[in-house]
């Protein structure tokens, strides 16, 4: 039990993502200050869908308005 557990946390990728402020987004998150971002990835998942979920993903930000990390900032590269 103990070896399989081992087995399926080796089964992702480690990525950092170098970002850069989204130009049209003209609020103040802390997110659009940020210029890496660290998260995991299934094994195998390629450049270009890791791109896609991470730009595709919820910030919800205090006054009630939510927006999506791609509308905020920008991946430059992997």
């Amino acid at each position: 039990m103990k070896n399989e557990m081992k087995e399926e946390k080796k089964k992702f990728l480690n990525v950092v993502f170098n970002v850069k402020r989204n130009p049209e987004y003209k609020g103040n998150h802390e997110l659009a200050r940020t210029d890496r971002i660290h998260t995991t990835f299934p094994l195998g998942t390629t450049e270009e869908d890791m791109i896609k979920e991470f730009h595709a993903e919820l910030v919800n930000i205090s006054n009630g308005k939510t927006w999506l990390k791609g509308e905020m900032i920008q991946v430059t590269s992997i």
